[in-house]
């Protein structure tokens, strides 16, 4: 009996150490900036695969400073944010005039998502401004935030 508590213990606690995939990134992406009054950004499936890995990376390793982690391509943008699940999305890029985006989120051990948002083909300009300054360090702190359902990944 010890030894299956102690299996069923060891079990428990290897699970709940690794962080999880969750939901679709470009679905709440897209879903705010519909909101926000901006046209969706287009996936692109290996930016996509990109933000993915990289939110995992983070999630796996706790990385809360911005951009840790593998590199994204010389001519790709990154957004990358941690925050628990009622802050919805927070990135850098989600107002920007990029036309094709990739996005991943992954919860990491203490809750909290890690999110990498991926952009290119734009300026990088801000398509939402308050007295026509861009407004990158506060687009996201919405009261509230769209919410999408988020859904264990596939992976």
């Amino acid at each position: 009996m010890r030894l299956f508590l102690f299996v069923a213990f060891c079990a428990f606690a290897i699970t709940s150490a690794i962080p999880t995939a969750s939901g679709d990134g470009m679905a709440e992406v897209n879903e705010w900036r519909r909101k926000s009054g901006l046209k969706p950004f287009i996936e692109d499936a290996k930016m996509t695969e990109f933000a993915k890995s990289k939110a995992r990376y983070r999630a796996e390793r706790g990385l809360q400073n911005g951009h840790q982690g593998p590199k994204p391509p010389f001519h790709w943008h990154e957004g990358t944010g941690e925050a628990k699940p009622v802050w919805g999305w927070l990135t850098c890029e989600m107002e920007s005039d990029f036309k094709y985006a990739g996005a991943g989120i992954c919860v990491g051990k203490d809750g909290t998502r890690y999110m990498v948002l991926v952009c290119r083909d734009g300026s990088g300009r801000a398509l939402i401004s308050r007295n026509n300054v861009p407004v990158h360090s506060t687009a996201h702190l919405s009261p509230n935030p769209p919410k999408v359902e988020s859904k264990p990944a596939d992976n």
